[in-house]
């Protein structure tokens, strides 16, 4: 297995690209560039569901291919605000000044993906702030890499203001003869063929305060976040998780079929697995209870429904295998005791 294999971001990210994608070019368009992606439509529905990066930077190759919008992928950066993403993005944006911010922003982002990392790096005048995907050459990234700008420009701006703009931002794909467009849509100069997208900040900029806003609440302290952090598992069980999670929108998650997924043979998987300390089937038990807990919690489906949900075909079996979880019947769930 590449180290890609093992990298996951969570679904948020792709903002309002199936929306943007249908109005371009169809409902089918949408089916077949998921499909080529190897995500589950239902993930659409679900947008905290974790899923490959590699997926991820397929999903807009495709759509910019198909919509054949050179700017498809800033277009859809451009309408995201950063709420989409999660708390940690606010959380991040509430620290006094926009050095601490970005700080903040660099160390959690663990809680949103694996592998991607951002850094600040100060310079004679001031900092670049980079954003850092680990790529796999193989796939076409640009209009992935163009949806983040807007994202860390917005960021930004939420200290120095919306009509701030940097002098340049350095993008980490080649030219590929759409630098104006980029401008224009941007309002700063691209310049090509870099490591990162970085952008260049002053000290001045960096020491920014940001606007008070006496109704402004913390979304999260410091404390639950470095909690967070920690109780996090590491990259690959994060990966496996996240390829069961996938397979259970559609079937019941199998061993050879999370490996193929993984580009790894069975054997090798469970190998790893028990290196870990883990067998597949736990793994995936503790999956598939975590699950039925935030949809008992968080939605209004059923329990045949969520049974469907987990890959169960028999919701006897659910209900077996919920008791065995946490003593109580699923139907004992104070949202469906009522039912």
């Amino acid at each position: 297995m590449s180290r890609h294999g093992t990298l996951t971001t969570t679904a948020a990210g792709m903002g309002s690209l199936p929306e943007r994608l249908e109005a371009c070019a169809g409902p089918a368009a949408v089916q077949i560039c998921f499909a080529r992606a190897q995500l589950p439509l239902g993930i659409i529905e679900d947008r905290s569901a974790r899923i490959p990066i590699h997926s991820m930077t397929r999903l807009f190759s495709e759509a910019e291919r198909f919509t054949g919008n050179p700017t498809f992928g800033l277009e859809i950066g451009l309408s995201m605000s950063g709420n989409e993403i999660g708390h940690w993005f606010d959380f991040s944006s509430q620290a006094e000044t926009l050095r601490a911010g970005l700080q903040r922003l660099i160390e959690t982002i663990k809680l949103f993906q694996n592998g991607p990392r951002g850094s600040l790096v100060d310079v004679s005048d001031g900092a670049m702030f980079s954003y850092f995907v680990p790529r796999d050459k193989t796939l076409s990234y640009a209009a992935h890499s163009d949806h983040h700008v807007p994202l860390i420009l917005s960021f930004i701006q939420r200290y120095l203001g919306q009509s701030w703009r940097p002098p340049w931002i350095e993008m980490d794909y080649p030219d590929r003869g759409h630098g104006r467009a980029f401008s224009d849509l941007v309002g700063a100069r691209p310049i090509y063929g870099r490591s990162a997208v970085s952008v260049p900040l002053s000290k001045a900029e960096l020491n920014a305060r940001r606007p008070h806003d006496a109704d402004a609440k913390e979304v999260l302290c410091s404390k639950d976040v470095k909690a967070r952090i920690f109780h996090r598992q590491n990259d690959f069980l994060v990966a496996v998780e996240t390829h069961m999670a996938l397979e259970m929108f559609e079937t019941a998650p199998e061993l050879s079929t999370v490996a193929g997924r993984m580009n790894m043979s069975t054997r090798s998987l469970q190998r790893k697995l028990m290196l870990e300390g883990y067998s597949f089937r736990e793994i995936l038990s503790r999956l598939r209870y975590r699950t039925a807990q935030d949809l008992m919690q968080d939605t209004q489906l059923s329990i045949t429904q969520i049974a469907h949900r987990l890959g169960y075909t028999d919701t006897a079996n659910f209900s077996r295998a919920f008791k065995s979880w946490s003593g109580y019947q699923p139907s004992e769930h104070p949202r469906h005791s009522h039912r």
